[in-house]
């Protein structure tokens, strides 16, 4: 060979080991160690007899690719910003830090890399394994293609692939190829055996191996131990014991490491949700607290956010606040995430007052510039509060001077604080100054602002107004939208009786109209407040051929636009207007029509019927529910119709329907309500000594033996005093 050619193949052997040698960003690095590593590497490629390209060397040598600088055995405050994450930064730290690099043979200098699939990664994998399996075992397979296809896997981070990883890994170790990995190899397999069911205890295998071999660990190490070991909360006690361990072996724990627990328990919290056991909430918190203890002078801003936040969604919103504060008495880094998260926590116990206190000390005593998420979180408080001149001052503050810039749920938040302490004025008075300083309007601040009209006493046409301002501003209107205009016709506080308004009814229903015109067809919620209208208006034939219409009209497959809440306002307004019949009616009607309802429909009609002073209407109702809709008997029914019977001293009919109905029940229980209820009928149109065996007889239809003996015990001591 001459020496042109000989010089041509050294260059592409020397780019194929700089594909795989370590980076500037893992280890310490010698400039000068490609080339001399290239002189052991062979310029050409071996094919395996099971057709797996396997690169040659005629000396094996382990590359020596020590941990960042870190003080041995300590917790090093890190920021989350630690060293050796190759090129990439922190993602290419996740990832192993492979330096931007997919280790691609022969590739050109700075070309970009060819990212493996999956299945060609678990393909290449399990050849390689079997290769090392096979006569001669792992004499012709140099390490760092191991590695290679290791971190291939991991990147496809599938099960399938880590088994993959697994199988080529214990090849390795049988082989022999592994007792020469390094460090970088090490943390290839412990990030691709690290998912399934046995991802743990493979993952324990590996840092065990990597402990033997007395291979230094670096911060890619303890990420890669962590994103194994700890799969929830109940995990961080013996991953910290973990991190521990590898800390005293040279590795330096930062942030970034304790943010992938913190991360794992607030998945584990997001999964079990608000309901969640008080076993698994404490759970989480233990394990949250305990990362926070063990960083305790690690800790940045990520970290804090984390921790608080996992806190907050455990229950414990005490601890959480504690938290918040422990750290900046400790000038814990801290930024408008933070601040952010940490403002959301306190509005659930604490006034606006506080919030606005802790936003301006993050402002002069760390300096921090609140978003406009902070605002947002501060005006949503003064909204729950009723501290409407204090969102209206913030409010105009951003407005004047933009820090932070107000958006559309300022706008929204500020307009809520003013509709709900009833200044309608006021919110029309920050939606024009929003307008006119150019912040964004959308369906829901329009909707709010509806709903602020609807409580208050601005007459409908002032709602109607702003819904042809939106319309003309093309914004998008929905169902709320419709609904909440609607409200405003039918509010108790409008000063003039809808019925003594000309055409308002007809325009109600010109409003839904124009919505199926804008494609906004009707919800139950739209046709429950044109019911309203229609009762409003006193006009109950209207309303009850609407109701019948939209049934009739309604196509299959379509969303229903009706629903029991439609049932209980058309009996409202019948039973307002002192017709019981027309009440009982609706029962029939939405029967009929196939409109399902309840006992709670049932037990309103019966109150309805009572309310009116017609115990013998209500006791009809209870039988037409029971005998002919099918509905109860149930305690809410029963309960009903024994206000009415205890009104009136009816103790046979209360106890005709006591042992009927609730005896032996498997739909109706007798509970505090019944025997109170009972006991009064007895009382008012029964003897002393009636009332008395009721009073038994209840509390042995309630299983309360206890109560029944305590109260005979006093009778007994009443009696012989």
């Amino acid at each position: 060979m001459g020496s042109a050619e000989r010089d041509k193949q050294m260059s592409i052997a020397a780019c194929r080991c700089a594909a795989l040698c370590p980076s500037p960003g893992l280890g310490r690095h010698d400039p000068g160690w490609t080339c001399q590593r290239a002189r052991y590497l062979l310029p050409w490629n071996r094919v395996s007899k099971e057709g797996t390209t396997v690169a040659a060397a005629t000396k094996k040598t382990s590359s020596t690719s020590g941990g960042p600088d870190s003080l041995a055995g300590s917790w090093q405050r890190g920021r989350g910003r630690g060293r050796g994450r190759g090129r990439g930064g922190k993602a290419d730290r996740g990832r192993g830090g492979r330096s931007g690099s997919e280790g691609s043979r022969g590739r050109r200098r700075g070309a970009p890399a060819r990212r493996m699939d999956a299945d060609e990664a678990i393909e290449r994998a399990v050849a390689l394994a079997t290769t090392l399996g096979g006569d001669g075992g792992g004499d012709d397979v140099d390490m760092r293609l191991v590695g290679q296809l290791l971190a291939d896997c991991k990147d496809a981070r599938t099960e399938a692939a880590s088994e993959a990883a697994w199988s080529l890994y214990q090849a390795a170790v049988v082989a022999g190829t592994a007792a020469e990995f390094n460090i970088r190899q090490y943390n290839f397999a412990l990030g691709a055996v690290q998912h399934g069911a046995a991802g743990e205890e493979r993952v324990r295998a590996v840092w065990d191996a990597l402990v033997t071999a007395a291979v230094p660990p670096n911060a890619v190490t303890l990420s890669q131990l962590a994103h194994g070991l700890c799969k929830g909360a109940k995990d961080v006690p013996s991953t910290l014991a973990a991190l521990r361990e590898c800390a005293s072996r040279g590795a330096a724990v930062d942030a970034y490491v304790l943010n992938i627990l913190l991360n794992a328990c607030l998945r584990e919290a997001a999964a079990a949700g608000p309901d969640a056991s008080s076993d698994v909430k404490a759970v989480v918190r233990d394990a949250a607290l305990a990362v926070w203890e063990a960083g305790k002078g690690i800790h940045n801003e990520r970290t804090l956010t984390s921790t608080i936040k996992v806190l907050a969604d455990a229950g414990d919103v005490d601890a959480a606040m504690r938290t918040f504060r422990a750290a900046w008495e400790d000038k814990t880094p801290l930024d408008v995430d933070a601040l952010a998260t940490a403002l959301r926590i306190f509005a659930v116990t604490e006034p606006a007052a506080v919030l606005i206190g802790v936003m301006n000390m993050a402002q002069e005593q760390r300096g921090l510039e609140p978003n406009t998420m902070c605002a947002n979180i501060v005006l949503a408080a003064c909204s729950k509060d009723g501290e409407f001149s204090t969102a209206l001052t913030l409010w105009r503050h951003m407005l004047e001077r933009r820090t932070p810039p107000p958006d559309k749920a300022s706008l929204a938040s500020v307009i809520l604080a003013c509709g709900r302490a009833g200044r309608v004025d006021l919110a029309l008075d920050a939606f024009a100054e929003g307008k006119e300083k150019g912040v964004e309007c959308d369906t829901v601040t329009v909707n709010v602002l509806l709903e602020a009209c609807a409580k208050s006493d601005a007459p409908p046409g002032e709602a109607l107004g702003i819904l042809m301002d939106a319309i003309e501003s093309r914004i998008p209107v929905d169902a709320l939208t419709i609904s909440s205009l609607l409200t405003a016709y039918y509010s108790s506080q409008t000063p003039t009786s809808l019925a003594n308004t000309p055409g308002a009814l007809d325009q109600a229903f010109a409003i839904v109209e124009l919505g199926r015109f804008m494609s906004v067809e009707p919800t139950p919620r739209v046709t429950n407040a044109l019911l309203r209208v229609c009762v409003a208006a006193g006009d109950l034939p209207r309303a009850s051929r609407t109701f019948e219409e939209t049934v009739a009209t309604q196509r299959d497959g379509q969303p229903s636009a009706v629903d029991e809440r439609s049932i209980r306002v058309l009996i409202d307004g019948y039973a307002a207007a002192g017709d019981l019949a027309g009440a009982a009616r609706v029962l029939r009607d939405a029967e009929c029509l196939g409109v399902k309802f309840g006992d709670g429909t049932a037990a309103a009609l019966i109150r309805a019927c009572i309310d009116a002073g017609d115990v013998e209407s209500a006791t009809r109702a209870y039988e037409s529910c029971v005998v002919h809709h099918g509905v109860g008997p149930t305690t809410r029914m029963v309960n009903a119709l024994l206000v009415g019977l205890a009104r009136s001293g009816s103790w046979r009919e209360a106890i005709r329907l006591v042992s009927d109905d609730v005896i032996g029940s498997e739909t109706c229980e007798a509970d505090d309500e019944t025997v109170r209820l009972f006991s009064t009928a007895f009382e008012i149109g029964g003897e002393e000594e009636q009332a008395e065996v009721a009073k038994q007889m209840g509390m042995w239809l309630t299983g309360s033996d206890d109560a029944l003996i305590a109260h005979l015990l006093e009778r007994d001591s009443a009696e012989e005093s």
